[in-house]
């Protein structure tokens, strides 16, 4: 096991390339996400084989959580074989003991689908589980349940994906047509990265935000991003334009074997004319071209119609599995502070 010294380039570099290349690579594992993260410590260790070549990389972020406790957090990591319980462990073992010693709890949230074995096995490792037992869709980080797109062709009536044209068939016929309705009206699309596209983006992200009744991050949080990643072709903001205006928004980041849609936003003035679905249909066309095995849209309250996010994202992926995760993995320090921490998470 090694910690990574962030001033070694040469490590900082080789580390990276593999949290970007695995299968199961998250850019939540990646260092720029620290750095994303101002406010949070950062530790990040890994795993070599016998021939110097990384095996597991594990990003840990830590934060008061609780008053004069710090929640150590490995977001959608770490970068391993997660079905390697023993693994997972060691490297629990491994950060707790670089770690501040006022820790309360170590989580991961990894991106591997639920199994009872599996669950079983953690639990009887040592570690807390949050998942089937949690219905609230924010009782936990991250949501459990997602929406994924297949390229490999998954799910009653899916084929693999290899060109545009299939890629267009997998949606539901509706959607089809309001992409084609979105390019008739004229509503064109852009793929960029810089500071501009950034704060265009934000004003459709504000837009939906208070639509929708719900908080948003600052700008200044974007522009972060924006600095963090401007010249890296795994970063991308796509703009949907209509009338002189910015009517539809997305922002991407292609890890490992996806496409993350991250963020969004519209300005529903502009309904009619379906840019948010020219959006996606950009944003899918990418993952197809990079040769990605999924697209994700991110989480869900439920597989159901009544869930308005799942009815969206649900008529791009018609065809595909639903997804739920095996949600939190949580090795207690603290017992009385995790009992407390929990308290923020109830419905």
């Amino acid at each position: 096991m090694a910690l990574l010294d962030l001033t070694n380039q040469k490590e900082l570099e080789r580390f990276q390339e593999f949290v970007r290349t695995q299968a199961g690579g998250q850019v939540t594992q990646d260092p720029k996400w620290g750095d994303l993260k101002g406010n949070w410590g950062h530790l990040y260790l890994y795993r070599e084989d016998e021939q110097g070549q990384i095996t597991a990389a594990m990003a840990v972020l830590t934060i008061e959580a609780v008053p004069g406790k710090l929640l150590a957090y490995c977001p959608k990591g770490p970068v391993a074989d997660i079905k390697d319980v023993n693994l997972v462990k060691s490297l629990v073992e491994e950060a707790l003991d670089n770690l501040p010693d006022n820790v309360f709890l170590l989580r991961m949230d990894p991106e591997v689908l639920y199994d009872d074995k599996l669950d079983a096995a953690y639990k009887a490792a040592g570690f807390v589980t949050r998942n089937t037992d949690v219905t609230y869709m924010h009782g936990n980080i991250q949501p459990r349940r997602n929406v994924e797109l297949f390229y490999d062709g998954r799910g009653e009536g899916a084929s693999v994906i290899t060109n545009e044209e299939e890629l267009m068939h997998h949606f539901k016929s509706d959607y089809r047509n309001q992409i084609r309705r979105a390019k008739k009206d004229g509503v064109t699309v852009t793929a960029g990265s810089s500071k501009e596209d950034i704060e265009a983006f934000f004003e459709t992200y504000k837009m939906m935000a208070k639509a929708q009744g719900i908080t948003h991050r600052p700008i200044d949080y974007f522009y972060r991003m924006q600095e963090l990643w401007a010249d890296d072709p795994a970063f991308r903001v796509f703009l949907a334009h209509f009338d002189g205006q910015v009517v539809a928004a997305g922002i991407g980041f292609a890890y490992g074997d996806k496409i993350w849609y991250m963020y969004a936003g519209s300005n529903r003035a502009y309904a009619k004319h379906y840019g948010p679905y020219l959006v996606q249909w950009e944003m899918l066309k990418w993952g197809l071209q990079e040769k990605k095995v999924r697209y994700d849209f991110g989480g869900v309250g439920s597989f159901t119609p009544d869930d308005g996010l799942y009815k969206f994202k649900h008529g791009f992926a018609y065809h595909d599995p639903h997804v739920e995760y095996i949600g939190e993995l949580d090795w207690v320090v603290d017992q009385a502070a995790y009992d407390k921490y929990l308290e923020g998470f109830a419905e």
